[in-house]
């Protein structure tokens, strides 16, 4: 059994394979199994990705017969990984060197939490330079250090980033859970996961990068630049996350971060439509009144939320962004609207 596994599913990701994998090999932490999952990439991918197996005897190689998406690849790593530790990268991201020595400390520190969690950066990538614009993220937890149970933590819960990529998990406390087959897959993974923890720990140093691509073609930016009806796909995702601490019990104990965090989440999609280049600027105010409308009347008052207030200021860029949407945006004649399946037939007509 390894300490960690680190699962990498990866798709035509033929020029960023190796920055990724190499920055998982060069780890000053050496007890690991790198699990690779080519997801039926056409080009040299997977040759790549055989190369390093010839390599490094801690590889192994997995190969998907046709393209099934991130969540289908990491289930597939997780079903065999053998390590006490699971996490995830992203092939087109990579890692400091030291990132699982600080882990890998947090767990010896903290009697083996059953999360460990470090910085993450988001950058645009220029490949010999980069560009940090993690102040457009809502990461409010990059500096703390030490250990909490997010059951004593409200705020952490509702405010902690659901990207996987900057944990390790427990292998036990992953248990039969799995990604599910949906848009924004990381979230409700990571979310209940969070739910079920008693212990989350904050390593003292390590680093992810989190990388956007400067040509805009990766599936944050994609879905920025180019909001579609997937946008309401989020709404699934709130729906299965309160679906999940539901069936485990744990819904009473975190309904008020819940409530916050699908609001938040949800109107993460109003920064889509903000950015968007496919819509005229009337377009736009309508689409986002119907999005604060819809989140409404599906999980309750947004402007009020307590946690909402924390992230706004706390994160001056949310806060400036969402000043705009209460000051400018927002249109009180949208309040008529109270049912929810008619708003999103009003949306999927508006969103092209």
């Amino acid at each position: 059994m390894s300490k960690i596994s680190v699962i990498v599913p990866a798709y035509n990701s033929s020029e960023k394979i190796l920055r990724c994998v190499n920055s998982i090999i060069g780890q000053t932490f050496k007890d690991l199994e790198i699990i690779l999952v080519d997801d039926g990439s056409t080009d040299d991918t997977l040759n790549k990705m055989n190369y390093l197996l010839d390599n490094d005897s801690r590889i192994i190689v997995l190969e998907n017969n046709k393209n099934m998406g991130a969540w289908y690849s990491r289930n597939k790593g997780i079903d065999i990984a053998t390590g006490e530790y699971i996490t995830f990268v992203d092939s087109d991201d990579f890692l400091s060197l030291d990132t699982y020595s600080s882990v890998n400390s947090a767990i010896d520190d903290f009697n083996s939490p059953n999360i460990v969690r470090y910085c993450q950066d988001s950058y645009l990538d220029f490949d010999k330079y980069r560009i940090n614009i993690s102040f457009f993220s809502n990461n409010l937890f990059n500096d703390r250090r030490g250990v909490l149970n997010p059951k004593n933590s409200q705020k952490y819960v509702a405010l902690e980033t659901p990207g996987v990529c900057n944990k390790v998990f427990r292998r036990d406390l992953i248990a039969d859970t799995r990604f599910p087959n949906i848009k924004w897959e990381d979230y409700p993974f990571c979310t209940f996961l969070l739910g079920k923890a008693d212990s989350v720990a904050f390593a003292n140093s390590g680093k992810y990068f989190y990388c956007h691509s400067s040509k805009f073609d990766n599936t944050t930016l994609k879905d920025t630049k180019n909001a579609s009806t997937s946008l309401l796909d989020i709404y699934d995702c709130c729906d299965l996350v309160e679906e999940q601490y539901k069936i485990a019990n744990i819904f009473e104990n975190y309904e008020t971060a819940i409530r916050g965090n699908q609001k938040i989440h949800s109107l993460q999609r109003v920064r889509d439509i903000m950015f968007s280049s496919k819509y005229s600027i009337e377009e736009k105010q309508e689409i986002i009144n119907l999005i604060l409308r819809l989140t409404e009347v599906k999980y309750g008052d947004v402007f009020s939320d307590p946690f909402y207030q924390i992230l706004k200021k706390e994160k001056l860029f949310y806060r400036f962004r969402m000043d705009i949407v209460e000051n400018l945006i927002y249109d009180s004649r949208f309040q008529s609207y109270s049912s929810e399946n008619d708003l999103k037939v009003r949306l999927r007509k508006k969103l092209k």
